[in-house]
């Protein structure tokens, strides 16, 4: 008896201890509500520009050469000034050149002097062969002598032409208002002759040219926009958003590049502080008008998801969902869309980081900080 009952007592205790060692059971886990602020989708009317990388280059660019050799007198413009047109950039030594005119000049006078004789010969013995006083075989050396003699003042003449051109060739100044390169021979040279003949290269930078190659696919747009009227694009100094000039579309060219299959157009644009050069890159902004209507969001609420873009929707109990959106272009610092949510929706601009597909948000957009509680003042203390 006394065994039976020291058996219960033990598996008393054993129960007892086994419960005290037990956990207590689990709270109930409650879903976590994060805060967010929102914004509303809405419909804006967007600028509608469109950016390419250009190339500067100039209308007119021309290599200077000594066309007559001759000592190279005086340089008038220095290298890298700007000239006027009709200012005289090379002077070369002009003195062969006018001894060579007034020589030929003279031939002119003695030709002139030899027809003159040998027209009055011909015209004094033309009775004579009338009345068989000469012969005619007299006569037609007569007139052959004339002849003869006017074909040499035409040689004469040209060479005094000729002579003329080669003394204008040793002055070379500037058809247009452009900028001097780097001389590549200076004075006191003889140039001229087939290893110095290029004296220095003049391009004309003001105005410019923006040279930008578009898809073909998007000539048609182009075509239409320029038949209504200017099309004007900016162009922008490559890595200095400062420097920036206006201008309009003013060619086409003739045919799409198989290799490329792009259009080359030419933006011509002024350049009165001589700042961008031929041959600097340059951005190529064209203003293609404005579209209306346009769906536009945040920036900061788009987030990517492996290759596509996302915004957090916020549903009517206030959980959210993700949705895919397509983007048409940025426009400062929200984001254009061509299809995505609605306008009216809600989308979450800020805390997206740690939301996923039905979390619930409390909306703080517009939260205001609860007023401080009231203080009842302590009693003050009772003297006795």
């Amino acid at each position: 008896m006394t065994s039976i009952r020291l058996s219960i007592a033990s598996f008393l205790i054993a129960s007892t201890l086994l419960l005290s060692c037990a956990k207590p059971p689990a709270a109930p886990v409650r879903p976590t509500v994060i805060s967010v602020t929102t914004a509303l989708v809405c419909a804006e009317t967007i600028p509608l520009k469109q950016s390419y990388p250009g190339i500067v280059a100039s209308p007119r660019s021309i290599e200077i050469d000594a066309r007559v050799e001759g000592f190279l007198l005086k340089q008038e413009v220095a290298d890298g000034s700007a000239t006027k047109p009709g200012q005289v950039i090379y002077r070369i030594d002009p003195k062969p050149f006018e001894a060579s005119l007034a020589a030929s000049e003279g031939s002119l006078v003695q030709a002139i002097a030899q027809r003159d004789y040998a027209k009055k010969e011909m015209d004094r013995n033309a009775p004579l062969v009338v009345s068989s006083a000469i012969s005619q075989q007299d006569f037609d050396k007569l007139v052959a002598n004339f002849e003869v003699a006017e074909g040499q003042v035409l040689t004469a003449d040209a060479n005094v032409l000729t002579a003329k051109i080669n003394l204008s060739y040793c002055t070379m100044s500037s058809p247009f208002v452009g900028l001097l390169g780097a001389s590549h021979f200076f004075e006191g040279a003889v140039v001229g002759n087939p290893n110095t003949t290029n004296l220095n290269s003049l391009v004309q930078i003001d105005p410019l040219w923006a040279q930008f190659s578009p898809s073909a696919t998007e000539w048609p747009k182009y075509a239409a926009l320029m038949a209504k009227g200017t099309l004007q694009a900016s162009v922008t100094f490559d890595g200095a958003e400062s420097i920036s000039a206006i201008g309009k579309i003013v060619f086409a060219d003739n045919q799409v590049s198989t290799s490329t299959s792009t259009l080359m157009l030419r933006v011509e644009f002024d350049n009165p502080n001589l700042i961008f050069r031929p041959g600097v890159y340059a951005d190529v902004e064209v203003d293609l008008g404005a579209q209306p209507n346009v769906l536009v969001v945040p920036e900061q609420a788009v987030f990517a998801r492996e290759a596509d873009l996302y915004v957090w929707r916020v549903k009517a109990d206030n959980t959210v969902e993700s949705v895919q959106i397509k983007v048409l272009k940025k426009a400062g610092s929200m984001v254009a869309l061509t299809s995505g949510p609605q306008v009216g929706d809600r989308i979450v601009v800020e805390g997206i980081q740690r939301l996923k597909t039905g979390t619930k948000i409390i909306d703080t957009t517009n939260a205001t900080p609860a007023p401080a509680p009231a203080t009842t003042p302590a009693p003050a203390p009772q003297t006795k």
